[in-house]
């Protein structure tokens, strides 16, 4: 039976549907579900599992959370979820705040219960209250996201300087972090803080690894050209690892392509999967002439693939350069010279209404001229417009042949929404086990298109088990990447569970 086909923004978002926003997919792979048990208090992991339990039916909320906590691992006992949860919540209902922390991060996680941010939130809300520095910390996140309640700088600050001062060290990366990013202009930079620490929170247990920064920024930095070149300068020359970090890389699929592991080639390989940082940096280098010659058209090129990926800080990119004396007069000599990659730009601005020298028709013909020259950007943007049928005359066949072309060119992008598109429509599980595969190792080189495919299938239980909890990891860490299009995915999630309670009514910015 074929799927019904929903997420229409995966082949529908093209340089000539801006007026629907930049609707495409972004991410890096989510960290383990089931972060490492540290418990800190009375020790309850060292005794029998007998008397622990005699302890706990005694109404001892340590030895409750500390059973709760070995159900849920099988330590000494039978790893089970519903047990686990009971004992948690029992010594949750005794007011032992280092419970009510960890069963906040087990409905966040969705470990043993449902996921459910907003029940996490509310139980964040109050270990951070009772003067838990991991709690001041994961409250402290919770609020900048504007997906659980409305976004409060103040209040952040406010919560990460208490964590600070409990001594939890992630919270002055995250302090420093934001601060650099301008977000405290204007708090109190002397304001004291007053931990108090007078209920037994008994450290962290569950704190998760992946409780990262949320607070996503999709506007562009202001930068003069000499801080646009050190950025640059600075991205090239960052540690391998840090740097496969940033471009969403995981791991390098294919050993006999990527024996060259320098910076040029590690952004080479994600720009081909479909990083949109990855193609944003090759274009920042092409626009200032950094470690090649400056090109204006190449620089064009990268950014409207950046932006199509979902990324708006490439349109800002775009503008910048085009504003340059001669551009379009380059550019015009450059599509006479019969360069595919002019045509795709060409056609890229005029689909995007930033120019209207010609229509969208010509437009549209740049683009098959560009494609019969096996220019592979363009095969896919038509693969899009086929397939959306915004221009023309929707045509699925033709669609998918212009990916295969792609595909059979080397494009991961290509070759990822082929495959989720057999997913969607096709019941054979020999294939689905290989399109699942694509979408994995696509996602190990940087393709944010892989990461939210990936979401929209643990979302939908497509494949895979039903987990929404995964689904909004893909989704989140794509919005991380700078991607509205995952944002909003992110937040039709939160949006179709949300309370009614006025605290999480979000008003719009």
């Amino acid at each position: 039976m074929k799927r019904t086909f929903i997420l229409f923004i995966f082949f529908s978002l093209t340089l000539f549907a801006q007026q629907n926003g930049s609707e495409a997919f972004k991410e890096n792979q989510p960290k383990p579900k089931n972060p490492t048990i540290v418990p800190k208090y009375p020790s309850y992991n060292i005794i029998t599992g007998f008397l622990l339990q005699k302890e706990a039916n005694g109404g001892d909320p340590f030895a409750m959370h500390e059973l709760g906590l070995r159900y849920l691992i099988g330590k000494g006992f039978a790893a089970d979820t519903s047990k686990a949860v009971y004992w948690i919540k029992k010594a949750v209902d005794a007011k032992l705040t280092s419970a009510i922390f960890n069963y906040a991060i087990m409905f966040n996680n969705g470990i043993g219960v449902e996921w459910n941010p907003f029940k996490a939130f509310k139980l964040f809300k109050e270990a951070a209250e009772a003067g838990m520095p991991e709690g001041e910390y994961a409250y402290a996140l919770m609020i900048t996201d504007n997906l659980i309640v409305n976004r409060n700088y103040s209040e952040t600050y406010k919560y990460l300087k208490k964590s600070i001062a409990g001594g939890f060290e992630p919270a002055k990366e995250v302090f420093s972090e934001m601060k650099e990013k301008g977000l405290f202009r204007g708090f109190d930079e002397n304001e004291t803080t007053n931990n108090q620490q007078e209920m037994n929170y008994a450290g962290t247990a569950l704190l998760s690894s992946d409780f990262q920064l949320d607070f996503f920024q999709f506007e562009d930095d202001s930068l003069t050209d000499e801080q646009e070149k050190a950025m640059v300068e600075e991205f090239l020359n960052k540690d391998k690892n840090e740097l496969k970090k940033i471009l969403g890389v995981n791991q390098l699929t294919d050993k006999d392509t990527v024996s060259d592991t320098t910076a040029a080639a590690i952004i080479n390989i994600a720009k081909n999967a479909g990083s949109p940082e990855a193609l944003l940096i090759e274009g920042k280098s092409s626009s200032i002439g950094l470690g090649k010659e400056q090109d204006f058209v190449k620089a064009s090129a990268n950014f409207l693939r950046a932006y199509r990926l979902g990324s708006r800080k490439a349109v800002l990119d775009l503008l910048k350069i085009i504003k340059n004396k001669n551009y379009f007069e380059i550019l015009k000599e450059e599509v006479d010279n019969e360069n595919p990659e002019a045509m795709f730009v060409w056609a890229g601005l005029t689909g995007l209404e930033i120019d209207f020298q010609i229509t969208q028709d010509q437009a549209l013909n740049l683009l098959k001229k560009a494609a019969g020259l096996n220019y592979v950007p363009a095969l896919i943007e038509l693969g899009l417009i086929y397939h959306s049928g915004e221009i023309v005359e929707k045509d699925e066949k033709t669609a998918f042949d212009y990916w295969e072309k792609a595909r059979q060119l080397g494009s991961t992008e290509a070759k990822v929404r082929l495959a989720f598109s057999s997913i969607l429509q096709s019941d054979n599980n020999d294939d689905q086990t290989k399109n699942m595969n694509i979408l994995t190792d696509a996602l190990n080189e940087g393709s944010v298109l892989a990461s939210s495919a990936l979401g929209y299938c643990y979302e939908n239980g497509i494949y895979v088990k039903q987990d929404k909890s995964m689904a909004a990891r893909f989704y989140r860490s794509s919005a991380q990447r700078g991607s509205m299009v995952a944002y909003n995915s992110l937040k039709r999630m939160y949006d179709d569970i949300r309370p009614s309670d006025e605290i999480f009514v979000i008003y719009e910015e």
